[in-house]
């Protein structure tokens, strides 16, 4: 599976300390001259081995399946220690977004596209997608939740069309697709075989929307990030390195 605003650090100290859901510390290292620089949540499902994923936002998660000691994940972060305060180094010092004002003429991303905000006179009730972004004006005053109501049903069609193609390339059928409102996962699969996608992804190219709904495919049967997960990402998307280095570098680009 695929991933608020970004603040910018020049040379954070490196991680010390996971803070879990029951709110214990499993790394807890005295030194003064190392303080805990930020909390981290342990995820625990039916999954089968152990994985470490910092989001867009700098934040850490690790999941591990439901048994695995609180030992085991200490020695995994400890010996991630210097690759993660490099990660995390990396995403905070990318530009910020400037939120949106929802004004005459800004510009928002649609399957890569920019489109200038344009309010209309007509009296109608929906928002159409041109050669600009044409929104009616009486929907002015809640012009926020009007477009995030449009991107999702946008992203509902594109997901589903999407899912439904590669379905047949991959051979694995979810057993529904939805979209939400997810601010911090482009995708995830869950163990029932439900995959779900954040509207927020349909902001970049369509290959790269692609990418995110084979990875989520490939949950179906290979929970894991192992070797044999990326073969058969890759058998369906040769280059998937490729997509995958987009999203993780102009993610940044798509908070709305």
């Amino acid at each position: 599976m695929v991933s608020s605003r970004i603040s910018r650090i020049n040379n954070p100290p490196p991680v010390i300390f996971l803070r879990v859901r029951r709110k214990r510390s499993l790394l807890n290292d005295k030194t003064p001259s190392r303080p805990p620089v930020c909390a981290h949540s342990v995820v625990r499902s039916r999954r089968r081995t152990l994985a470490l994923e910092i989001t867009g936002d700098g934040d850490i998660v690790v999941r591990a399946p439901h048994r695995t000691p609180d030992s085991v994940i200490e020695g995994m972060i400890r010996k991630k220690e210097d690759w993660i305060a490099r990660k995390v180094a990396e995403i905070r010092a990318r530009p910020t977004p400037a939120p949106h004002e929802y004004v005459e003429g800004e510009m928002f991303l649609f399957l890569g596209g920019s489109y200038p905000l344009t309010f209309t006179d007509d009296g109608g009730c929906t928002i159409e997608r041109l050669d600009r972004l044409y929104v009616p004006r009486g929907m002015a005053p809640g012009i926020r939740s009007s477009l995030k109501r449009w991107y999702m049903q946008e992203a509902q069609k594109i997901v589903q069309e999407r899912c439904a193609y590669f379905s047949m390339v991959a051979g694995y059928d979810p057993a529904s697709i939805d979209v939400t409102d997810a601010r911090r996962r482009w995708g995830s699969c869950t163990s029932e075989g439900r995959i779900n996608f954040s509207w927020r992804l349909v902001q970049a190219p369509l290959r790269i929307v692609d990418y995110v709904v084979v990875h989520e495919l490939v949950h179906l049967r290979q929970p894991d990030h192992s070797a044999k997960f990326w073969r058969k990402v890759e058998s369906v998307l040769p280059d998937y390195r490729e997509r995958r280095a987009w999203l993780r570098g102009n993610e940044w680009l798509l908070k709305i």
